[in-house]
């Protein structure tokens, strides 16, 4: 419905105009950017393999990261990365599996920074930005207490799951492993890299059509629509992503088309060519997969 309403009231003929006129210089900026943002993506991933001990290449990391771009979209899509990497390294399923978790409390922690900043400097979405704040900390207390054995226990009772206590034992000392002082700094500082990077790519989206916004309204522009599209379950938060984003824009003082077209911009920008990466990165795969069997 929300996309109905976009595409209906949308002045498409001026954002037309808009995307027209978006010059080559900006695009590569933009392309540059994506780039960084998914190699630093993948090297935290890598980082945090090591945090679990688990050493892989970073070549065969990367390609099982990117390869699970496209499907890490979908609802709990972040899964198929220990799927992939499994097909790529033989690192069993289970072993990694804590990355899904990790991840999330990683760019949740970064995302709540960016956030709360953004929202005390502009006064606006202050309590939100606190109860996020306030539950990527409780969640981050409550893993490195191994707290999240006992949810996995929990779990555990449903019919179709059979885990031994070792199993559990060991999923709950991986995530905590990655939550010590040795690996908690430098992962959320990378974290934070990518977020940051995230709201450089939003900037750029706004200002290369002539728009203006400054540092934390781009960081809002980048931040809501990414925690809109997790908590709607969509793929890749299609519809409510893009409302939320031109909302923020509208907010912001810009106008309906520069909205829409800095959203279509921003979207490309980071969820289209991140399909695009993916794609290139199962494709390489494939043919290591068939120079494999050849040898």
């Amino acid at each position: 419905m929300l996309i109905v309403l976009l595409i209906s009231y949308a002045p498409w003929r001026e954002i037309g105009g808009i995307l027209t006129d978006f010059d080559a210089g900006t695009i590569v900026i933009l392309v540059l950017l994506s780039t960084a943002y998914y190699a630093l993506k993948t090297i935290r991933f890598w980082y945090l393999l090591q945090a679990m001990n688990i050493q892989q290449p970073l070549k065969l990391v990367g390609m099982s990261y990117l390869s699970a771009q496209p499907v890490s979209l979908l609802p709990a899509g972040e899964i198929y990365r220990s799927h992939a990497l499994r097909r790529y390294t033989g690192v069993p399923f289970e072993r990694s599996l804590p990355q899904f978790t990790m991840q999330g409390v990683l760019e949740g922690s970064a995302m709540a920074v960016l956030l709360l900043i953004s929202a005390l400097a502009l006064g606006t979405l202050r309590l939100p930005a606190l109860i996020l704040a306030a539950l990527v900390l409780v969640i981050t207390i409550a893993i490195s207490r191994g707290y999240i054995a006992n949810t996995t226990r929990l779990v555990n009772r449903l019919p179709f799951l059979s885990l031994s206590e070792h199993s559990i034992e060991s999923f709950s000392k991986r995530h905590e492993a990655v939550l010590t002082w040795r690996w908690l700094p430098f992962l959320f500082g990378l974290s934070l890299l990518v977020e940051l990077v995230g709201a450089a790519i939003a900037y750029v989206s706004v200002a290369g059509i002539g728009g203006h916004i400054n540092g934390y309204q781009a960081a809002l522009f980048y931040v809501i629509p990414v925690i809109v599209g997790f908590v709607s379950l969509l793929p890749g938060g299609l519809g409510l992503s893009e409302q939320s984003a031109v909302g923020v824009l509208l907010l912001s003082k810009a106008t309906t088309a520069q909205a829409v077209a800095a959203t279509l911009i921003m979207r490309v920008t980071i969820v289209g060519l991140g399909v695009v990466y993916g794609t290139v990165a199962l494709l390489a795969g494939q043919v290591r997969s068939r120079q494999t069997i050849t040898e």
